[in-house]
């Protein structure tokens, strides 16, 4: 994963998974979080960013 990718994040809205969101968005900055891990914060349609696990997102389309 790197900045510049389409990632899509999917969010469980109750326990029994019957509801859940899907939102994607792009990587704008990426950061180490841990000797094996990385962050990543992800610009979304509505103009909000946030910063994720990217062990919980998805490469849609990878930047060149």
């Amino acid at each position: 994963m790197k900045v510049g990718d389409l990632v899509k994040w999917e969010s469980v809205m109750n326990d029994s998974m019957d509801h859940h969101s899907v939102d994607y968005g792009v990587v704008v900055k990426m950061s180490r979080t841990g000797h094996l891990t990385e962050s990543a914060e992800v610009l979304f349609n509505d103009g909000e960013t946030a910063w994720f696990d990217t062990q919980r997102l998805a490469v849609v389309s990878e930047s060149r």
